[in-house]
């Protein structure tokens, strides 16, 4: 009896090693599948930021009865690494945030350092430019008090479609390409996924790449 209690007591050498062994497998099996989870999870969640924000912008120009302009691209020259989108009320309409115009919403993009924004590199759909009589360069949409957007480039409000570009920039090339776009009738938002190796667009999120 007391030779059996010792033998059940612990494990043996081979038997750890085993154990570890598969724990290693399943660690092996998981990391990459985590990472792409977590790539897919981060991703989306700056596309609904964004949606987030056009949707906000919207409404409060509609109960405010003021413009809103809502800033997405600093300019239109490439690719940039942005850590925010921000809107204010346009006040006096020259579509700068000056002194004393009240911020609307400033929100914070994750993960800034590995996504890139850019104008659509095909030069279709290009965006409102924010102050172009006045000089200025950034890319953003202006939201009236009707509802209707101006953004699409030198379109009239509720006119034409203003889009960007959102990926990973990784090896000389593009990965998982959104393409979100807003519409000048009613500002409603459109977002596409590129199909890889194509020119073409979906609205199904389902063309992930991993590198």
């Amino acid at each position: 009896m007391r030779r059996r209690r010792r033998h059940e007591a612990g494990y043996t050498l081979v038997e750890a090693l085993i154990v570890v062994g598969i724990i290693g497998i399943i660690v092996a099996i998981s990391i990459p599948s985590l990472r792409r989870s977590r790539m897919r999870a981060a991703m989306l969640d700056t596309v609904r930021v964004f949606e987030q924000a056009a949707a906000v912008s919207r409404i409060s120009a509609i109960k405010r009865g003021t413009n809103v302009c809502l800033s997405i691209l600093p300019d239109g020259s490439g690719r940039h690494q942005l850590s925010r989108f921000t809107a204010w009320f346009d006040t006096n309409g020259n579509e700068v945030q000056d002194t004393g115009e009240e911020l609307v919403g400033s929100w914070q993009i994750r993960n800034t350092s590995e996504w890139s924004f850019q104008e659509t590199a095909d030069g279709t759909r290009k965006m409102h430019v924010l102050n172009q009589s006045g000089g200025g360069s950034a890319r953003g949409i202006v939201y009236q008090p009707n509802g209707m957007a101006i953004a699409a480039h030198n379109q009239a409000p509720g006119i034409g479609e203003g889009a960007f570009e959102y990926f990973i920039w990784q090896g000389g090339r593009k990965w998982n390409t959104f393409r979100i776009s807003t519409f000048g009738g009613a500002g409603t938002i459109r977002v596409q996924m590129n199909i890889p190796g194509t020119s073409d667009w979906d609205d199904n999120f389902a063309h992930w790449e991993y590198y």
